[in-house]
């Protein structure tokens, strides 16, 4: 009696260990037959056997199916089309991505890793399932989803657990940056931004046709690329461009729109320090000249632009605006405004500028004319002679800028003054009927 004791008793404490084994096994069998209603409920069976137990009372083998084949189960759940197999786990791919680590975490132990070598190939897709819900996620302006979908698969790929796969996709964190940008997180978005610049990410692509199919092909980087090309299986190399200036960019908005004033300034004058071709941080560094006033540093800045980019009038422009309404330097304004219209002879802009450097130059008359005495008529007379022939000459450039631009209304109200100044009184009328 008491050896049958013994006996039930033994019995009744294997199965208690076993009893995850057989759920295991039935979930693998339906996954092999694409069953993954039951294939879940399988696993999740087992799952909830295994988080009783400690590691060390579940046989090895059956730990590393249940981790591996747990992780295939979510992963095609988290993946799948069909939208009824989706919803089976709102968190489907975050489980798939914990098992592969859990695995890699326990057969790291192992003499003999059963599974680590084909879970490793799972990454790509457990990655690419956080990017297509985050895709989705972005398409429904649920940007701090999306962003969040992005950091997840960084965070993933980079998890020191996936070994020499481990991986810094900075292109993730790019995306990741802007999007968080887009959800209102600045933080985020600049912690983001300035991850990519510290690990070096230039964004650079490197593509090639491949000759078996005559499609562009991607490579990883250049040497691999040349490899090809050297093998005879690639031709036409195209190497794209450093972005790192677009990334600058990114984190000094992200800094303007949180208003630090002083990480704005250092990061803006890092970028133009590495950069200093760069059109885009020249008009932005440009910009906070402006909006600081500082005029001395903003014309300066201008004729740097000026010299890198002798074709483009709007430098001209610019800088003729501020030598007019900054700093009154009439004659230096029409010198660049002149300039701008000679690199752009269609600038209706410019060329309206121009007539009103010779309008604040007969205001400048009016002054002088009405600081004379009434004894000083001879002088005055001469004064309004010579103002005339100014109002004459800023006519021209108001005419040409109407051919220009008919729409314009501030040149409309300029013609009907100055038509009236020079006693074109018909004219005159004529524009101001326009105006009403």
């Amino acid at each position: 009696m008491k050896k049958l004791l013994f006996g039930l008793l033994t019995f009744a404490v294997l199965s208690a260990y076993a009893q995850e084994a057989p759920k295991v096994t039935s979930a693998i069998i339906a996954l092999r037959g694409n069953e993954i209603v039951e294939a879940k409920g399988f696993i999740d069976e087992a799952a909830a056997i295994i988080e009783t137990k400690n590691q060390s009372e579940i046989k090895e083998k059956i730990l590393t199916k249940y981790y591996y084949n747990r992780a295939l189960i979510y992963a095609k759940i988290a993946g799948s089309p069909d939208a009824d197999i989706k919803a089976l786990s709102d968190n489907a791919n975050e489980i798939a991505a914990e098992c592969i680590l859990d695995l890699l975490k326990y057969e790291s132990t192992l003499k003999k890793p059963r599974y680590s070598e084909d879970a490793l190939r799972e990454v790509p897709m457990i990655a690419y399932n956080y990017l297509v819900d985050a895709g989705a996620s972005y398409d429904a302006e649920d940007y701090a989803a999306s962003y969040n979908g992005y950091m997840a698969a960084f965070d993933f790929k980079k998890n020191e657990l996936l070994g020499d796969f481990a991986e810094l996709d900075t292109g993730l964190l790019f995306n990741a940056g802007i999007i968080a940008g887009m959800s209102g997180d600045q933080e985020a978005s600049i912690n983001s931004f300035r991850t990519c610049l510290d690990l070096g990410y230039t964004g650079i692509t490197f593509t090639a046709t491949f000759l078996g199919s005559g499609q562009p092909k991607g490579y990883p980087n250049k040497s691999a690329m040349e490899k090809e090309i050297e093998l005879g299986l690639a031709s036409d190399p195209v190497i794209g461009e450093d972005v790192r200036p677009s990334v600058y960019i990114s984190l000094i908005n992200a800094y303007k729109k949180m208003e630090d004033a002083e990480m704005y300034e250092s990061t803006l004058a890092e970028a133009r320090n590495l950069y200093p071709e760069n059109k885009d941080l020249l008009d932005i560094q440009l910009q906070a000249y402006l909006d600081k006033k500082d005029y001395k540093g903003a014309l300066a800045n201008l004729d740097e632009a000026i010299a890198k980019n002798p074709d483009k009038g709007i430098y001209h422009f610019v800088k003729g605006n501020i030598l007019q309404t900054e700093l009154k330097d009439l004659d230096a304004a029409l010198v660049e405004y002149k300039a701008a219209v000679e690199l752009d002879p269609e600038n209706s802009d410019a060329m309206y500028m121009c007539g009103l450097v010779y309008i604040d130059r007969a205001n400048k008359i009016t002054e002088q004319m009405n600081s004379l005495s009434l004894s000083e008529s001879r002088k005055y007379e001469a004064l309004k002679k010579k103002q005339k022939g100014v109002f004459e000459e800023s006519l021209g450039y108001f005419e040409s800028a109407r051919e220009m631009n008919k729409d314009d209304l501030d040149i409309v109200r300029a013609l009907a003054e100055v038509y009236r100044k020079v006693g074109d009184y018909e004219k005159s009328m004529e524009m101001s009927e326009l105006l009403k």
